[in-house]
């Protein structure tokens, strides 16, 4: 439970960091407009052309904080894949018979991971050149098997551990670093509140 609580330690200091910088995400439109977008609409794109196109008509400051953001995130892959694992494995001994199914989701997060790591070596090579290429294809799949396996992962595993906890059957050594969780919560909530 120690580890678990250190990676999602990791997941919140780094959600709040990338948050931070995430406020200085805009470009200018063919208008002259100013658009503010986040990282999921480099994520998402429709088309390579309109990723290239986004990132062509980012500012150097703004591609510099796309840049910083990519970076911390990988910090944050290194606290959330584990953390989504660890749940898995944790709730997986606790279910008897579904052990091998959670073992299955927890060792799936190890793809995931792989993945997001793709995503953003695809992105920061994008924003050093953008220009249309065939990878496209490639990174939206890297981008879709990313969020499916890391939803999947918590889709099952949060009922799971709403449902022990519901019910009573959880270790009282547990309770300590539940309140720690909950604690954090709270304050990151807070902070991100603050922060946008």
């Amino acid at each position: 439970m120690l580890y678990f609580l250190i990676t999602y330690t990791i997941v919140l200091i780094t959600a709040i960091w990338m948050t931070r910088i995430a406020r200085r995400f805009f470009f200018r439109d063919r208008d002259g407009l100013r658009r503010i977008f986040n990282i999921l609409d480099l994520q998402f794109p429709v088309s390579d052309s309109e990723l290239t196109s986004m990132i062509r008509d980012m500012l150097p400051g703004v591609r510099k904080a796309v840049r910083l953001h990519l970076w911390v995130d990988f910090l944050f892959m290194a606290g959330l894949y584990p953390s989504i694992a660890l749940l898995c494995y944790m709730l997986g001994e606790k279910t008897g018979m579904g052990i091998y199914f959670f073992w299955i989701i927890g060792a799936l997060q190890g793809g995931a991971w792989l993945c997001d790591i793709l995503e953003n070596i695809f992105l920061l090579r994008k924003l050093r050149k953008p220009e249309p290429g065939k990878q496209f294809p490639t990174y939206s799949f890297f981008v879709y098997t990313k969020f499916i396996i890391a939803y999947a992962g918590l889709g099952v595993t949060l009922p799971v551990a709403f449902y022990f906890w519901m019910t009573g059957d959880f270790s009282s050594t547990t309770v300590p670093y539940a309140m720690a969780l909950l604690a954090e919560t709270a304050l990151a909530v807070w902070l991100l509140n603050r922060v946008r």
